[in-house]
């Protein structure tokens, strides 16, 4: 009977999860990386978790929300986290100690989507992805999610952690979800019109996919030519459809000549009533008649001032 009341005191890691609002994945990396919550194996051979627990588990979720950072918290006990939360409210904090705890948990979640490219699960990406943008809205998705992200999956390339396969899968995974995300942001839409494409050669889509969807932010309606757009098409597209706004995504090359050249080129083929802008880490600095966006925040706040700007009739 003592053995029956004993495993009562335990339960599974979904159960875990369920009652406290951690992800499974979550608590296992606290396992393995802090030693707690500690699981114990069952006679029957199974893992299982205290259910006393919780209550814990749920004051460092607490904790979390309200932006400390789990190095900080995962290893108190319940009487230190509600003393902490009782005699420093977060905003007591300075930013620095916010934005720390905020990327940690997002280095969380990141490594969690890495595990699912390891695995080629794209339901664990898919879900994950329809969670943060409708709990964080597309541009703090892009900016917090996607692009640490693409960062993280480059970084496992380039080190052989990850292989050419999971490089693909995940950029398929994450093409997908953005495209059919910033089209239906898209979708009827009749106001001023961007155009936006990638210069010959270029192999990666990605960046001009999150552009994208920051620019179906605005009342612009989006003209997509996508991946390596001949620069012939691109001129007589904008000539043609008369964009108030032309933009170039630019991976990282060693082409820098060719992408001023192709920039240069477009510029003295289109009217100056067509604005031109570039982003993306291959993107050159300091072209006559071309502004350099810097990052997705940046980009977001100058559309809306670009937006006010231009006349109420369009």
């Amino acid at each position: 009977m003592s053995e029956l009341n004993e495993i009562k005191n335990f339960i599974s890691i979904g159960e875990l999860a369920r009652l406290t609002g951690i992800t499974t994945h979550t608590l296992r990396v606290w396992e393995k990386r802090y030693g707690t919550p500690l699981s114990q194996r069952l006679p029957s051979g199974h893992r299982r978790y205290p259910k006393e627990d919780v209550p814990r588990l749920k004051a460092i979720a607490k904790a979390l929300e309200s932006g400390y950072r789990a190095s900080k918290v995962v290893s108190g006990t319940l009487e230190e986290l509600h003393s902490l939360m009782g005699l420093e409210p977060l905003m007591g904090t300075n930013l620095k100690s916010i934005e720390e705890s905020v990327n940690s948990s997002n280095e969380l979640l990141v490594e969690r989507w890495i595990k699912g490219i390891h695995e080629f699960d794209d339901d664990c990406l898919l879900q994950g992805f329809y969670e943060q943008w409708n709990k964080h809205g597309p541009l703090k998705f892009i900016t917090d999610y996607m692009v640490p992200l693409i960062r993280r999956v480059g970084k496992g390339w380039a080190s052989g952690e990850l292989t050419i396969s999971h490089e693909h899968f995940a950029t398929e995974c994450i093409d997908s979800f953005l495209t059919s995300k910033w089209r239906q942001l898209n979708s009827r839409k009749e106001g001023w019109k961007i155009l936006m494409a990638t210069l010959p050669g270029e192999t990666h889509n990605l960046g001009l996919v999150m552009c994208a969807v920051v620019a179906s932010l605005s009342g612009a309606k989006i003209i997509y030519l996508g991946l390596d757009s001949p620069l012939k098409d691109i001129i007589s597209t904008a000539n043609k459809f008369e964009p108030k706004l032309l933009c170039v995504s630019i991976s990282e090359s060693e082409k820098l000549l060719d992408q001023v050249d192709c920039l240069l080129t477009i510029r003295a083929e289109l009217k100056k009533t067509v604005k031109i802008i570039s982003g993306g880490k291959g993107a050159p600095d300091n072209l006559p008649g071309i502004q350099k966006m810097e990052n997705f925040n940046y980009f977001n706040q100058w559309l809306k001032g670009f937006e006010e700007q231009l006349p109420t009739a369009i």
